[in-house]
């Protein structure tokens, strides 16, 4: 008997967990962070919660397609899936540090 490609362990779905909690942890810190700004301006905080929740929402998406994609590749041997959601956490990171900026500053 000899090992295939694929390990039957669980590492796809414990990354896909993680990812999951990834972006529930970002949409939280973008909500809280639009939440503070519609204290010192509106506008900004309506621009930024819309912001976090469109990203985590495609960040969603790119996470459970990752998934599906390596769990086929995983059978096959093929290269595993491209590094798009990381762009999209640093994405949701970059908006929710700008807005937690311009709330620091404009205390």
């Amino acid at each position: 008997m000899s090992p295939g490609v694929w390990d039957p362990g669980l590492q796809n779905e414990r990354t896909q967990l993680a990812w999951q909690r990834t972006t529930l942890s970002g949409l939280v810190c973008g909500l809280v962070v639009a939440r503070l700004l519609s204290s010192a301006s509106l506008l900004l905080a309506l621009v930024v919660g819309c912001a976090a929740v469109t990203i985590t929402a495609l960040l969603g998406w790119l996470t459970l397609r990752r998934y599906s994609t390596n769990q086929e590749r995983l059978h096959t041997a093929a290269p595993l899936a491209d590094a798009r959601a990381h762009l999209g956490v640093t994405a949701l990171l970059v908006v929710t540090g700008i807005g937690a900026l311009v709330y620091a500053l404009s205390r």
